[in-house]
């Protein structure tokens, strides 16, 4: 469990050194999937200090179920459903699409689900190539509904899209009940990030309307900027009231830089959404 430094001490240094030197172990901890990401973070206070993981509370991608059929016989192709929106300004370690689904309830299986990543997003209506997934089911859609997890490493620079295929020849469909995403984030905030983002979700602010986003972001670096060099606030008192009654903290600026941070990401999440497309609990551990 140690490397070596590179100057002439020659001393050794923990993997929590290094993850000191290395914002938030964001490099390292990259290389490690969710579930080995969390089980280092417990290990000690230290690691988990170090690596300051947070958990975002689920974001509804539709609310009930969406299904899909075959019909004009393109249920063989795969068909490109929603973005899955990763928070742009907001480093995040990785992605988990989670939900219930099931095909007709008769016949052949033959429903699959997708998850494809992009640098380049300029021709999201051709089909996807095998290098552009990231992770898919690996079996047909059952007869009765099941629980289906879909995770993902996130990778800076790429928007990330759910496929779905029905499969052709008939009769065949595909449902999908309550998908959600939980994203699990760098929290350089002193945790603030998942607690005004908790709040947010909370108040039903994660939806397609783009003023709300805006507005909250405008707000935000009004208080933001409201702070003096010795930590005190400055702020309206009728802004911290309005904040406050959404369920926000505007106790200090590490509140105050994470709900900048948490406004700029949704209202950048709301201008990428293209129009026409198709439309639970905290996660623990135990999810992955």
């Amino acid at each position: 469990n140690y490397i070596k430094r590179d100057d002439m001490s020659g001393d050794n240094v923990t993997i929590s050194d290094a993850l000191h030197v290395d914002l938030c172990g964001k490099h390292i901890l990259s290389f490690l999937t969710a579930k080995d990401a969390l089980t280092f973070a417990t290990t000690s206070k230290e690691n988990k200090d170090t690596a300051c993981l947070g958990i975002f509370e689920p974001v509804k991608l539709h609310d009930g179920i969406v299904s899909w059929g075959d019909s004009f016989g393109s249920g063989g192709n795969q068909h490109r459903w929603k973005e899955i929106h990763v928070p742009i300004a907001i480093p995040t370690h990785s992605v988990q699409f989670s939900c219930k689904w099931k095909d007709q309830g008769w016949g052949n299986r033959k429903g699959r689900l997708y998850i494809t990543g992009y640098k380049d997003c300029e021709d999201l209506d051709s089909p996807f190539k095998d290098e552009d997934v990231v992770c898919c089911t690996d079996f047909d859609a059952e007869h009765d509904w099941k629980p289906l997890r879909l995770q993902f490493l996130v990778e800076e620079g790429k928007r990330y899209f759910v496929w779905y295929k029905v499969g052709g020849g008939g009769g065949h469909e595909l449902f999908l009940r309550n998908p959600v995403v939980h994203s699990l984030i760098y929290d350089n905030y002193e945790g603030y990030l998942v607690r005004q983002q908790r709040a947010l979700v909370a108040k039903g602010a994660y939806g397609d309307a783009p003023l709300f986003p805006l507005l909250l972001r405008a707000v935000a670096l009004y208080a933001q900027c409201s702070f003096a060099d010795d930590g005190e606030s400055m702020i309206n008192k009728s802004i911290i009231d309005a904040l406050e009654d959404l369920g926000l903290s505007t106790s200090n600026k590490n509140a105050m830089d994470a709900l900048v941070v948490l406004a700029s990401s949704m209202s950048n999440a709301v201008r990428d959404e293209e129009p026409g497309n198709n439309d639970g609990d905290y996660m623990t551990y135990d999810s992955y």
